[in-house]
């Protein structure tokens, strides 16, 4: 459930609240990091999982999320490359980076000014106290039917998606930090010694 979670990494803005667009919120972000807690809905919306951890994003292209319950569970782009460590099972898988996020919402983290190619973008009605935005994809290969952002005195409180199966991811975000200087060191990655590498 983690690996298809990772396609939920969210994007945080902090700017006035009386922004009416979502290029209003998106348009000025450089980089971020938060800790979030998410959970898994069926869809009849009984819970099927839940987890937390912490995320940082730098755009372009590179971020790192990571689980911290109820496993412990490592995502790492570096720009070219996406690395995955499971450390209950001692096991790193790594992919080609190229083009495997173009079409779900971690677009909105490293491009957020290409949402007009890519999302039909709507703003909704007030709720639970949030200013909400939906995006639907423009591609029908998208992994997500619809993604629905919610925010509050210009901070992104919280990132809803919906996929094709109908099952629905909430994310909520804490502690979120935006534009602050982030290391290369955090977006890189060294599998540990006696683990298998798996390259796809």
């Amino acid at each position: 459930m983690m690996q298809r979670l990772l396609l939920c990494l969210m994007w945080g803005v902090s700017l006035p609240s009386m922004a009416t667009t979502l290029e209003e919120y998106l348009g000025n972000v450089t980089s971020m990091s938060a800790q979030f807690s998410q959970e898994l809905l069926d869809a009849k919306q009984k819970r099927l999982d839940q987890g937390a951890g912490t995320i940082m994003v730098q755009s372009p292209d590179k971020f790192r999320l990571q689980y911290t319950k109820p496993y412990r569970q490592l995502y790492i782009a570096d720009g070219k490359k996406l690395w995955f460590y499971d450390e209950d099972l001692e096991q790193v898988t790594v992919k080609s980076q190229a083009g495997l996020l173009a079409r779900t919402p971690a677009m909105i983290l490293s491009d957020p000014k290409a949402l007009a190619k890519n999302y039909h973008v709507s703003t909704l009605d007030k709720s639970e106290g949030l200013e909400w935005f939906k995006l639907v994809p423009v591609s029908a290969e998208n992994n997500f039917d619809e993604v629905r952002l919610g925010f509050a005195q210009g901070k992104l409180k919280r990132m809803v998606l919906r996929d094709n199966l109908g099952q629905t991811t909430r994310m909520n975000f804490i502690e979120i930090s935006y534009n602050s200087k982030l290391t290369a060191h955090e977006f890189r990655f060294t599998p540990p010694a006696g683990v298998d590498v798996i390259s796809e």
